[in-house]
């Protein structure tokens, strides 16, 4: 190739890494720093996502004195912390899905709260609730409807109640007949779930 070629004036040598990287690293933001700011730290609280560009001495000095929470109250600073450790995603109390508002819980906790004084005969005990205080999953009050009882069941009651239907729908009781063995199969699974939840 010639030296004179209209094709070598046309070249494009590739910088070297070493120039590119010094041409796109900015200036320190440090008041009167000439040198390259390659660190990048955070402006604070409000600025989320923006950086200053501060050359190493610069940022740790800077890193020293950085306090995101400054000028805040206690307690304001306690809800920042909460929410950042729940990824900032709303909460609800357990039991408040689908689930339960579709379910006649939902409707007779709503009787209940509107006849606080038990006018009407339902008493002043939240619905889902037992009367020993403890809150019942969906589960157990489907168990419970199975076996054919309320949800203010006693442990003695299910046992019973338990007893009473297996008898009733064994096949033994019926001649052999395998009429009721769908039902009996539902009663010993509901029995079994509300012992394993330890209901009874």
């Amino acid at each position: 190739m010639k030296l004179d070629s209209k094709y070598f004036d046309k070249i494009r040598v590739k910088p070297s890494a070493e120039k590119k990287a010094a041409e796109s690293v900015p200036q320190c933001d440090w008041p009167d720093c000439p040198r390259p700011g390659r660190h990048k730290a955070p402006m604070g609280r409000g600025h989320e996502g923006k950086f200053y560009n501060y050359c190493p001495a610069h940022v740790q000095e800077y890193n020293k004195s950085y306090n995101y929470f400054a000028g805040m109250k206690d307690d304001e600073m306690a809800e920042v912390q909460k929410n950042a450790r729940l990824g900032d995603r709303p909460t609800w109390k357990l039991g408040q899905n689908a689930t339960f508002n579709a379910s006649g819980v939902r409707r007779k906790a709503t009787q209940m709260r509107d006849d606080p004084f038990g006018v009407n005969g339902a008493g002043v005990r939240a619905a889902g609730r037992h009367p020993s205080g403890r809150a019942l999953r969906a589960t157990e009050l489907k168990a419970l409807q199975t076996l054919g009882l309320e949800d203010s069941a006693t442990a003695e009651e299910v046992k019973t109640r338990y007893k009473t239907l297996v008898k009733r729908l064994h096949p033994d009781a019926n001649g052999g007949s395998r009429a009721n063995e769908d039902t009996l199969k539902a009663v010993i699974q509901a029995y079994d779930h509300l012992r394993a939840s330890g209901f009874c």
